[in-house]
């Protein structure tokens, strides 16, 4: 404070502009001096690091590369080499052959700098030109005892030179890579691993704070992925439109689906649920789900939906592992009559690890962070009767109706084409409302109708016992003939037939005990139908 009191009052404007003048002058002059070096050149001389290895091996070129390149370059036993791209980290060995490959050409422009500056220096002890051009023994004859230091200097100069030429056969840049692992890794769990932040081309946003929640693109998020657009008002009464015409107005069903697609935006697990969107075709429900996973860009991804089905034999490890870091998965259409495999639901519809692999990598375990959704014109059978299941199955209904010789070929490429950013901002504040509400979204009436209706039908047992049986606490019923009773409406019916042990497990779920008796076992609480005895 002694100090700045110093300054009060302040100077003149005439006399610091007097000062500032003077100051001109002496800049001018000193630029002007014999031996001037300007700050880019000598910053470029004296302030850059030598690229040059501390041995030349391997590891001494790898911690060179790790020095200049740690901050793009990164590491995972999982995705092999990744490098930052300016706006994400894309998963690409031959990436990182490229930043090699860069690294080499600064390298050798470096060795020849240093080439240039010790000869220059080696010159000027009174070596001729001729002379250094020359070099060997006809050389190291002519250097007397206070010219050793420029000649050794000169010396590991070329010596760095032949080195850098020597590293840029295409063998040394794969061990070079191969030693800058370790120096370079990171776990997988680090990548993508705030589940808030969505990146999009012009910035990555922090979804809790909505479309006011833009910041820079940086390396140390550890992004992956990044979305086809950002947010912004194009397109906006489109896509508006569009979402009156696929929703039958219904704008308590519209906002409860911008909140499911928000939540989907989430990168973090917090509603257990597959989303099956439901409804006879030419209704939207593909454009609508195809434009929202084409705005999300590599954020979403595609799952055969056969892997969700009993029938799947196949290893559906590597598609699980695409799943990794993903936001959104849709799996389209099922053929009628498909078995919903309820196991495979409830590991890709939790927050308990997956354990994937990708082709030729090794095998990983990842946290979901996707919501996944099943659109068709199907909905598949589900057998389990258990809580469990179906609090993980939400059906969302579409009725509309969109049919005309006016339409527009391939809608979606329509929407993604014209009112992308309107749907990127529509989804950031649907995320942003579904986190205002810690996720407890109201389900509207036309949903919760539509997961009733669907487990009433899927309900296999309840079928079963109201065409076949009669309940009372006084009735009973041998185990074996109950059970040939049902093969035999399955039969009749079409229907899939359980074994033993699912029929009576769901039996004694819906409160039917079964003891053993003189008579053999026995069921309590029914019997089959006297009118079926006497068909």
């Amino acid at each position: 404070m002694e100090e700045a009191n110093k300054c009060n009052p302040p100077l003149e404007d005439a006399e610091l502009a007097m000062i500032w003048q003077s100051a001109c002058r002496f800049a001018e002059k000193v630029q002007g001096q014999e031996g001037y070096v300007a700050p880019d050149a000598y910053n470029d001389e004296f302030g850059r690091e030598s690229l040059k290895p501390g041995d030349y091996s391997d590891i001494g070129q790898a911690k060179v590369l790790t020095r200049e390149y740690g901050v793009e370059l990164r590491y995972t036993a999982a995705t092999d080499y990744l490098r930052f791209c300016g706006h994400y980290w894309m998963e690409s060995k031959q990436q990182a052959v490229g930043a090699a490959e860069e690294f080499l050409d600064l390298q050798l422009a470096d060795a020849k700098d240093e080439i240039a500056r010790t000869k220059q220096a080696l010159m000027d002890t009174g070596i001729s030109e001729d002379a250094i051009t020359s070099g060997g023994k006809s050389l190291e004859k002519k250097i007397s005892g206070g010219q050793m230091d420029a000649y050794h200097a000169y010396m590991s100069a070329l010596s760095y030179k032949a080195f850098v030429m020597k590293r840029r056969d295409m063998k040394y840049v794969v061990s070079a890579l191969q030693a800058a692992k370790p120096m370079l890794e990171i776990s997988v769990s680090d990548l993508d691993k705030d589940g808030f932040l969505l990146n999009t081309p012009d910035g990555t946003y922090y979804l809790p704070d909505g479309l006011e929640g833009k910041r820079d693109h940086s390396p140390e998020d550890y992004i992956t992925k990044i979305t086809a657009a950002a947010p912004g008002g194009k397109g906006e009464k489109l896509w508006l439109d569009s979402l009156d015409t696929i929703f039958c107005g219904d704008s308590e069903l519209i906002d409860y689906v911008q909140q499911i697609v928000g939540m989907a935006a989430v990168g973090r697990v917090y509603m257990e649920s597959l989303v099956i969107a439901y409804g006879e075709g030419r209704n939207g429900k593909s454009t609508f789900w195809n434009t929202i996973a084409r705005v999300l860009g590599t954020y979403s991804g595609n799952m055969s939906a056969d892997t969700l089905t009993v029938g799947c034999k196949r290893n559906v490890k590597p598609e699980l592992a695409e799943a990794k870091g993903k936001r959104l998965i849709i799996a389209a259409e099922l053929e009628e009559g498909m078995r919903l495999n309820t196991s495979v639901v409830k590991q890709m519809c939790s927050t308990d690890e997956i354990f994937a692999e990708k082709k030729y990598k090794d095998p990983f375990s990842f946290t979901p962070s996707h919501t996944l959704v099943l659109y068709t014109n199907h909905l598949p059978r589900v057998g389990a009767n258990d809580p469990g299941t179906w609090r993980r199955l939400i059906v969302i209904p579409f009725h509309a109706r969109i049919e005309g010789a006016g339409d527009v070929k391939n809608y979606a490429d329509f929407l993604v084409s014209e009112a992308a950013p309107a749907v990127m901002a529509w989804i950031i504040e649907g995320a942003q409302k579904a986190i205002s509400r810690n996720f407890h979204i109201p389900c509207p009436a036309c949903v919760e109708d539509a997961i009733k209706a669907y487990r009433e039908d899927n309900d296999w047992l309840g079928h079963f016992l109201s065409e076949c049986c009669e309940a009372d606490k006084t009735y009973r019923e041998k185990s074996g003939v109950l059970y040939q009773e049902y093969r035999s409406y399955c039969m009749r019916t079409g229907e899939y037939t359980r074994s033993t042990a699912d029929f009576y497990n769901a039996l004694e779920s819906a409160g039917f005990s079964r003891r053993k008796a003189k008579a053999g076992i026995i069921v309590y609480g029914l019997r089959i139908k006297e009118e079926d005895f006497e068909d």
